[in-house]
């Protein structure tokens, strides 16, 4: 059964790893809206593997997370990296079948990875148990769905049920499989890791987290305790929550009351789960154990004992009474099971400090690289240098967090991974995309790389006719907003027109849908430092420019939005001709920020400076007869004509001498508006700064 399972996602891979980045990143995407329509039915499933309903929309939350098109893109992006050597690029080349062996106790939370997984063209088998809806709903459901209605096999994941360990010795014998992920403890993984290894497979590990969290003297008391407290919620389900807590003994009686506070205030509701945050222990033997050692070292400061369903004490309970312990740190602090095992109850140690804030600090982050997991820590402080020596010298683990909830899963970075137990020997934070390839260098022109690796986007459709270059903007569902993948996919067309100016006669440059183009896409932006922000604007204004200086006439042809970027996008152009019900505007200042491809200077050279002062500083929509007006236009036309005008201006085009327009262009250059963009640019960065870090411009 397993032979034929592995034959037939074999089989499915081999045609899955040669379908383009691009187009395998749309199907992920189909698939990522899908199972975003399957939302109740996912948390359903969540709450089948134990959760409570509040701990299903978090994790709910995050598997959906997994599959949005911003990671999805993002993911697509780091498959293929250029160097500056622009005919040299990285490559990732998938592994092939990979077997992911989910735990359980949770696995639909694990089966998240699946996106990344496939996106880098791999196969995939996993392991769920038999009682699973979860697994299925994504991998069948959603998943294989997707792959069928494109005319993809859907074998390319599959599921198998079983118990973990004679699935495993199936894995270990197939020549198919060709790398193990394993989520599991610490001891298991170890076995898996030899096992794997000694038949020649890559093994990526997944194992125990159980770390620590800091709060400092000058904490958000508030924020702490609200992420402390996720650890009772989390009782006995999966392992990115705080599990230790290292207390300035400035804050610790504050901290110490505000949890043992909260901790009272939970119940568990068994007739009605939905209603309580904690769920029923996954190994009751192992509360107890811990709770006796809770009891010989440290001080109980609430709870420590079983509860029934309605919340009183029993013996024979099946829930834990959330149970704070305080300890002073010594030297056998580590030696406990408290530390040495992973936390997966209602327990958790708070540790108190004696010394000066230097001695206090240095023996902190010497526990959190001592203790065994090295999934993540995270440090809750006011004080940017005692965060800085936090960041520098907190080495063995697989994410730090400052100022942000410990079981945090950050936009793009991994929530998975660290070295010692959390990932094995060699382990490190997993990216399972980048786990799941192999490295490659190609040294090519760019335009085979795109070709034979990337594929053709989706967000811009180059067309050329009869020596016109249509080009459209493509993202309709958001008014043409420009995010990185509709820049790179402009800038990659424009390089195209560049090198093939000699057989154009024109351009046109419109938008899909409804609009001509909404400027940045704001929600991008925010993901984007000051930094990064800037050298996004720049390769844009640089991909203008390009357009700009190309030997033949340019046209923008407007309708709906045509504000922000989009608005600049025209600016570049050589002629604009609108609908009648088009709307320009540049709101950059509404937003706190400024345009950054030279619009200034392009819009006080077309319409005189005191006009443009009043559309810049006010952010202004304008109609397109106040732009006629303005002398902004070449021509405004009725919504229904506007096609018909630009099919006459590529005729009109066409009929021109090349060499007449090509020396007309020459000679307008020098003559164009004083170019504004760089400091522009350089306004639009300090404002982001400012922005990033809080400060309000007046």
């Amino acid at each position: 059964m397993f032979d034929t399972v592995a034959r037939d996602v074999q089989g499915a891979a081999l045609e899955w790893r040669g379908v383009p980045i691009l187009d395998r990143l749309r199907l992920l995407r189909s698939a990522g809206e899908l199972l975003r329509d399957n939302r109740e039915a996912l948390l359903d499933c969540l709450r089948a593997d134990g959760l409570s309903t509040a701990l299903a929309e978090y994790y709910g939350a995050w598997i959906l997370r997994q599959a949005e098109p911003d990671l999805l893109e993002q993911t697509a992006n780091e498959l293929l990296r250029t160097t500056p050597a622009r005919d040299e690029v990285l490559v990732r080349r998938p592994d092939g079948v990979v077997a992911l062996i989910t735990p359980g106790n949770s696995p639909t939370i694990n089966t998240a990875p699946l996106f990344s997984m496939l996106l880098v063209g791999n196969g995939v088998i996993m392991r769920a148990p038999g009682s699973d809806g979860g697994v299925r709903l994504i991998a069948s459901q959603c998943v294989g769905a997707t792959l069928a209605s494109a005319g993809y096999s859907p074998k390319l994941v599959q599921v198998v049920t079983g118990k973990t360990r004679p699935l495993l010795e199936q894995i270990y014998a197939s020549p198919i499989v060709d790398t193990i992920v394993f989520f599991g403890n610490a001891a298991s993984g170890k076995s898996v890791a030899e096992r794997g290894h000694a038949a020649g497979k890559k093994v990526v590990l997944e194992l125990e987290g159980s770390d620590c969290m800091v709060v400092w003297s000058d904490a958000n008391l508030d924020a702490a305790l609200d992420s402390a407290t996720r650890g009772f919620d989390f009782s006995t389900q999966p392992c990115p929550i705080p599990k230790h807590f290292l207390v300035h003994p400035a804050i610790r009686s504050a901290f110490v009351a505000g949890l043992c506070e909260r901790a009272n205030a939970l119940a568990s509701v068994e007739a009605d789960p939905e209603a309580g945050p904690l769920v029923p222990l996954f190994r009751p033997e192992k509360f107890d154990l811990l709770l006796e050692q809770a009891k010989r070292c440290g001080e109980i400061a609430c709870g420590g004992h079983r509860t029934d369903a309605t919340g009183q004490p029993s013996v024979s309970g099946q829930y834990g009474a959330p149970t704070v312990v305080v300890l002073e740190h010594d030297a056998a602090l580590l030696s406990s099971p408290l530390f040495r095992e992973e936390i997966n109850v209602p327990i958790l140690p708070v540790v108190s400090y004696a010394g000066d804030d230097a001695a206090i600090l240095q023996t902190m982050v010497q526990t959190i690289n001592e203790i065994p997991f090295g999934l993540r820590t995270s440090i809750w402080t006011a004080d940017d240098e005692i965060a800085t020596s936090f960041v520098r010298d907190a080495k063995d683990v697989g994410l730090v967090l400052v100022n942000k909830d410990h079981a945090h899963h950050p936009c793009y970075l991994s929530p998975w991974g660290g070295p010692k137990r959390s990932g094995g020997p060699h382990g490190e934070s997993h990216l399972f995309w980048q786990k799941t390839s192999r490295l490659q260098g190609v040294a090519a022109p760019p335009h085979v790389i795109r070709k034979a690796l990337l594929g053709a986007g989706d967000k811009l459709e180059l067309n050329i006719v009869d020596q016109i270059a249509w080009l459209t903007l493509n993202r309709p569902e958001r008014h043409n907003a420009i995010d990185q993948g509709l820049a790179a996919e402009l800038s990659d067309a424009v390089d195209q027109l560049v090198t093939q100016a000699q057989d154009l006669r024109g351009v046109v440059l419109r938008g899909a849908g409804s609009s001509f183009c909404s400027g940045a896409d704001l929600t991008m932006l925010r993901h984007l430092d000051a930094k990064a922000a800037r050298r996004f604007m720049q390769d844009v204004t640089w991909t203008l420019r390009q357009l700009e200086r190309l030997p033949v006439p340019s046209l923008a042809l407007v309708r709906g939005f045509c504000v922000g970027g989009g608005f600049e996008f025209a600016l570049h152009c050589d002629a604009i001709i609108a609908s009648a019900d088009a709307k320009f505007g540049l709101p950059e200042v509404r937003h706190g920020l400024t345009t950054t491809a030279g619009a200034v200077g392009r819009l006080v050279q077309a319409v005189g400076k005191r006009r443009a002062s009043q559309w810049l500083l006010t952010g202004a929509r304008i109609d397109a007869a106040t732009a006629e007006a303005a002398g902004l236009l070449s021509a405004v036309v009725p919504p229904d004509q506007l096609d018909a005008a630009a099919h006459s201006w590529c005729e009109h085009a066409r009929s021109l001498p090349r060499s007449g327009v090509s020396a007309y262009k020459r000679l307008l250059a020098p003559l164009g508006p004083s170019d504004t963009w760089l400091s522009e640019l350089e306004a639009f960065e300090a404002l982001v700064r400012g922005q990033d870090q809080g400060q309000d411009h007046a």
